[in-house]
């Protein structure tokens, strides 16, 4: 039963079958009720104006009577008459057994109709007491169950009928489904572009909603092929960056073993010195990259005042305070080693998130440098180049992303969401971010 109606088209199917027999068997049985009853009603009003009739122009002598009783019963169908007076008499020899309903009207001078034990009896009163006739009503009983015989043969066959073309027409209504399992089988797994929009507007939610999915999709690939390529840059400038230092303090250690020289510790301990930073910016920018942060509603003006830096603007975003002062400090100290103090902090709104512009007052970024700046290991000849990918990164862990521009002095954005949203670590906060 499970596997028949997992199939969208068997629930359908089946749907459709209740639903007509729901309506036919109802209708069936009603309208076979209501032609008995009116067999039996139209039956009723012929007997009663035909005794009328025969009570007014008819013979008032019994024998007559029952003759012409005789008649009008042959003509219904072989009913019985009767006239009731001293004793009843019947149109045949054996005596037919009367309602009690029926000689108490006949004693008060009122009509009678009704039906008793599948008969239709119908009397008048008249001379003595009265008479009348009774008629079975096998005739409209089996008008019912010929109209159920004709339902169950032709009826059947036409709930057939519909039925095939109900099924060949949900077939037709379906098509745009099988249509679509045969475009998504068709294509090949790196092939993300959107669906085609169904003709059929039911399918619309479902190809908009795989389309949004293919696009969230492309995107991740995007940065995943992004983050590879960045960490097999990464591996290859850190392996060189720690080579150097590594080389350096192998030849002071060579020195230093042939004969005391202070100049050669004073270079081993520099170059140690020199290698310890840059395996404390890698392992930190490690630690960022793992994405553990704690954010808040932040009020950006008095947090960089607190810093002392000059603030131009006002904002209020959903960030983590060490992480933020972190990024911060890196670009002061970038600001220092390779601009001009002082730094003055911009900060501009768009769209779902806010623009910190951190600009110091040296010459700028050279040309060359601007496209690869955020990198790690990348730096104007001095200092370990993980600074502004430490940006960077803080910038990425609040679904955000930073950029580096010339603004009259070396500037370094960061665009953080709104106080107002909820962000994911590292999921993009808008179209912007």
């Amino acid at each position: 039963m499970a596997t028949a109606f997992s199939s969208l088209r068997a629930r359908l199917f089946a749907l459709l079958f209740l639903s007509l027999l729901l309506l036919l068997l109802p209708l069936a049985l009603i309208s076979a009720r209501e032609a008995e009853w009116a067999a039996a009603e139209d039956l009723r009003r012929a007997l009663l104006a035909r005794l009328f009739l025969l009570r007014e122009e008819g013979p008032k002598e019994e024998e007559a009577l029952l003759q012409e009783l005789f008649r009008l019963g042959q003509t219904f169908g072989g009913g019985v008459g009767f006239v009731v007076g001293e004793r009843v008499r019947f149109t045949e020899l054996q005596a037919w057994p009367l309602p009690e309903p029926l000689l108490a009207a006949l004693k008060e001078g009122r009509p009678y109709q009704g039906v008793w034990r599948g008969v239709l009896y119908v009397a008048l009163p008249g001379e003595g007491l009265g008479f009348g006739l009774a008629v079975p009503l096998e005739g409209a009983s089996g008008l019912a169950r010929r109209l159920l015989v004709l339902y169950a043969t032709w009826g059947g066959g036409v709930f057939l009928l519909v039925l095939l073309l109900s099924s060949l027409a949900l077939a037709w209504a379906l098509r745009p489904l099988a249509q679509l399992e045969a475009l998504l089988k068709a294509r090949s797994p790196q092939d993300l572009s959107p669906l085609p929009e169904p003709p059929l507007r039911e399918l619309r939610p479902l190809v908009g909603a795989l389309n949004a999915l293919l696009s969230r999709v492309s995107r991740l690939l995007e940065e995943l092929s992004e983050k590879e390529a960045l960490a097999r840059r990464f591996a290859h400038h850190a392996s060189h960056e720690l080579r150097t230092p590594l080389t350096a303090l192998k030849g002071y250690l060579e020195v230093l073993r042939r004969k005391p020289e202070p100049r050669a510790l004073e270079g081993a301990l520099r170059e140690v010195a020199r290698l310890e930073s840059r395996l404390s910016g890698l392992l930190r920018l490690s630690r960022l990259e793992a994405g553990a942060y704690s954010p808040r509603p932040l009020d950006l003006k008095a947090f960089l005042a607190e810093m002392g830096v000059e603030v131009e603007g006002e904002g209020v975003a959903l960030a983590d305070p060490e992480l933020l002062a972190l990024a911060v400090e890196n670009v002061l100290e970038n600001a220092r080693r390779h601009g001009r103090p002082p730094v003055r902090a911009l900060l501009r709104r768009e769209g779902d998130g806010v623009w910190l512009w951190l600009v110091d007052s040296g010459p700028g970024f050279p040309e060359g440098l601007l496209e690869r700046a955020l990198e790690p290991f990348v730096h104007g000849g001095e200092g370990t180049g993980l600074g502004l990918a430490l940006v960077a990164a803080v910038a990425r862990l609040h679904g955000g992303r930073a950029r580096v521009e010339n603004r009259g002095g070396a500037a370094v954005g960061l665009l953080l969401p709104l106080a107002s949203l909820k962000v994911s670590p590292g999921a993009p906060f808008g179209e912007g971010g």
